[in-house]
Formats: C-alpha cells, structure tokens, sequence
C-alpha cells in the first residue's frame, strides 16, 4: 500500500512525499497485454543506477481508460520508465484503476478492515508491555492513519494497481505513487510474491513475512528514487513543495514502536535493497526474490543486509501451552525486529542496538480472554551465550520500567533458553511458567 511513509526511507535524499489529491468520483479501468518492443534505456539516475544497454519493454496500451489526453499519456510514460529503470519487461500490460477521492478512501479503508480482526487482542497486548497507553483506541489510530497517509497501492489479489486522481492530470508525487505501484504489478508478475507472502502470513510466519515485505517495499522504493533522481530542478522543486503540504499531525501523534513498525519495510527495505543493488546491480535483487521464500527469511536479516542468506534463524521446537479462559491469538517469531521496536520506545536505541543484535530466534505464544486481558510468552535463543544475557537484564530494565507493577512479569535463562512471561493476571503468568517448567 502506497502511503508517505516510504518516503521517509529517502528523506535525507529528497523529501517526505504528501498524500493529497482531489478530484470527481470516477473510476476508469483498463486491461490487457500490449506489443513488446526493445528500446535503448535512457534518463536513469546518475548515482546508483547502472542500466544495461538496452532494456526490453512493453509498450502500454491504454485506449480503454477514459481519461483526459494528458492522464493517459502520463501513465503510458510511467510504465515505460518503470520498466526502463527496474530492468524488466512487463508480461502483460498491468490493469491501472484510476478512482476519485471518496471511491478511493472507500477501497483503502476496505483493505484495512482485512487487517484488524486481531485488534482488541493486540491492543490489549500492547498496553500490557507498556507500548501504548491504558485505554488506547488502537482501531481509531490506524483507520486515521491510513486515511491521512495512503496515496495509493497495488493490490496482489487482483493484480491492480489503484491510484486516486486529479481532473488536471497525475501530480508529480502522484507520478512517484505510480512508479512505486507500477514496480510492484511489475515484480509480482515476474516472481510472484504475493503469493509467497500471503502464504506467509496465512501460516503466521510474521517475521518471514516482514522481512519479505521489506525486500518488496525496498525495491519499489529504490526504484523510485532512481526516478526522481530523473527530475530537473524545476520538477524537483514543486516535488517538494507537494510534499510539504502534508498533514503528518496523525503519524507524528502514535506511539514510536508504531511508526517505526510501519516504516520499517520502506526505510530499512531500501537500506537492504540498495545493499543488494550495489554488489549486484538489479539482478542480485532478482535473485532475492528468488531465494528468500525458502531461506527461511528473517528481519534480522534486513536489518544488517550482509546476513542475508547465511545467518539463518535457529530452528525452534514450539512448545504448545494451553490457558484456561484464554484463546491462543497466534503462535509466531518476534524477530529481531519486534524487540527493537519495544527497546527503542522504552529503553532507547542504544541500549536497543546492544540487546538484539545477538538474535539467533525464538518463538511467541499471544493469548486473549476477550475481556481485556492478555498473556504473552517468549521463548528465545541467543547467537551466543552472552547475546542471552544481554537481552535477559534489557528485558528486566524494560519491565521495571514498561509494565504495570500489578502485572505479572517472570524473565530468565534455563538450558540455554530465555523466557520473558508477561500477563495482566498474576495466576496466568504462574500457570504459564509452570507450563514451561520454569523455576
């Protein structure tokens, strides 16, 4: 989903992107392959990008669109620059759906909704380790947020990709919405990775999935900033004039571990990606798509990019606990990642950096008994046994200072594994150690 939050990976480069747009509420679709031609590659990047000498592209034919001239023939020059710059033909000419605003909020909100099932069983979690406030509105947040921050997105199921637009033609930061979604159409048809991860998440494999949106996210975000590195100073300069306009009042009022967990597939998937881009150009990024759905991926591995494919995450042998009253809301991996976001809002990133770099795996038990009350397990193990120790006293300042004194909490090291239980209720906390062996 296409939102300003990518461009936060490239703002030290440019700029953060705003999401505004207006418009008449109509929607037009087109479909279908278009002729297939070679053509020299040219207008890349000076910096990073190293096109080939010519690149293969599809011509877009776009007639079926009812749109004005100028519309049609901006998204015609995009496909081709999408192509030109990721390297790769499409296969078939990507459906475009261009909707008006209030459609577009309509189809936005309505993919949302597909996320929050597990909400009242997260935000109970959440305000459990102390990341968000007691009696948070976490539903409200993120329906705010995403109506504030989307501008557009490609949508894997149906293979569209959809952007709101403008009666007077697609604004320069909507053009940079449609390079990044048209990357996306553009991969998928090539690699198919929503397949992978929505399998991915299906399975609960969240940190798999995570580490695989990144590399998504990273390369649709590299590709973009090799176009608006394209600009001339003119284009450049009402770029960013657009993007100034944004109202961040939304995203800048959530709590740190959010933003930086929705940030973290476009800032941290570009570092990963453009690791990947400068030792082997695009095709070391093909190939990642190639190899990462049976690595098995991880964003430790996004984290410090030169661990990708051999610092592979421990193998864990999950042991099932059942609570009383309680649901298991999921059984997954925490990562590396998901101590980082509650190390870094509580304890700071420094302290962060020293608790979960030795990360070698783990896995978590979430439970829920609808009533507001929630238990949560981590079982973890540590590249070495000092790694263990690190994250044990991290976990123990971060208790001390993160979780209710009424709450349970129990954190220590036995044969080599580090458990961290934590529960609204003292007697679930006790059933859960107990559970474990734990004494």
């Amino acid at each position: 989903m296409r939102s300003s939050l990518r461009f936060i990976a490239v703002l030290l480069a440019l700029v953060l992107v705003a999401c505004t747009s207006s418009g008449d509420d109509t929607t037009t679709t087109t479909t279908g392959a278009g002729a297939t031609t070679t053509t020299t590659a040219g207008g890349g990047p000076t910096t990073t990008v190293e096109p080939s000498d010519t690149t293969t592209t599809t011509l877009p034919d776009l007639s079926g669109l009812d749109l004005p001239a100028e519309v049609i023939a901006q998204l015609e020059d995009l496909m081709v620059k999408a192509q030109e710059i990721r390297g790769l033909p499409f296969l078939e000419t990507p459906t475009i759906t261009v909707v008006g605003e209030a459609e577009f909020r309509s189809r936005v909100m309505a993919v949302v909704a597909e996320s929050l099932t597990d909400l009242p069983a997260d935000q109970a979690l959440y305000e459990l380790l102390g990341l968000l406030p007691e009696g948070s509105d976490l539903e409200s947040m993120l329906r705010d947020l995403y109506g504030e921050q989307v501008a557009g997105f490609y949508d894997g199921d149906t293979r569209e990709v959809v952007v709101p637009t403008r009666t007077d033609g697609l604004s320069l930061v909507q053009q940079g919405t449609m390079i990044h979604e048209l990357v996306h159409a553009l991969t998928d048809q090539h690699f198919g990775f929503n397949e992978y991860r929505n399998a991915m998440a299906d399975e609960d494999r969240w940190d798999e999935a995570t580490a695989f949106g990144a590399l998504m996210e990273g390369d649709a975000t590299l590709a973009e900033l090799h176009w608006l590195q394209t600009l001339g100073q003119r284009d450049l300069g009402f770029f960013l004039a657009e993007s100034l306009q944004a109202d961040m009042s939304v995203l800048e009022s959530m709590p740190r571990f959010i933003r930086d967990s929705l940030t973290f597939p476009y800032q941290s998937g570009l570092e990963f990606v453009q690791y990947l881009h400068n030792r082997g150009g695009w095709e070391a990024v093909n190939d990642a798509y190639r190899s990462m759905p049976t690595l098995p991926p991880s964003t430790e591995q996004i984290i410090t990019p030169a661990d990708f494919g051999r610092d592979l995450p421990v193998e864990m042998t999950v042991k099932p606990v059942a609570v009383p009253g309680y649901e298991t809301v999921v059984t997954s991996t925490w990562g590396e990642l998901g101590l980082r976001l509650m190390f870094d809002q509580v304890l700071g990133e420094a302290r962060s950096l020293e608790a979960s770099d030795g990360w070698g795996g783990d896995y978590y038990h979430q439970w829920y008994d609808g009533r507001g009350n929630a238990a949560f397990v981590l079982v973890y193990v540590g590249d070495t046994p000092q790694d263990v120790e690190e994250l044990r006293t991290a976990l123990l300042d971060y208790q001390r200072r993160a979780v209710a004194e009424e709450h349970y909490v129990w954190v220590d090291e036995q044969g080599g594994y580090l458990h961290f239980v934590v529960a609204h209720e003292q007697s679930v906390g006790e059933l859960i150690k107990a559970a474990y062996g734990l004494d």
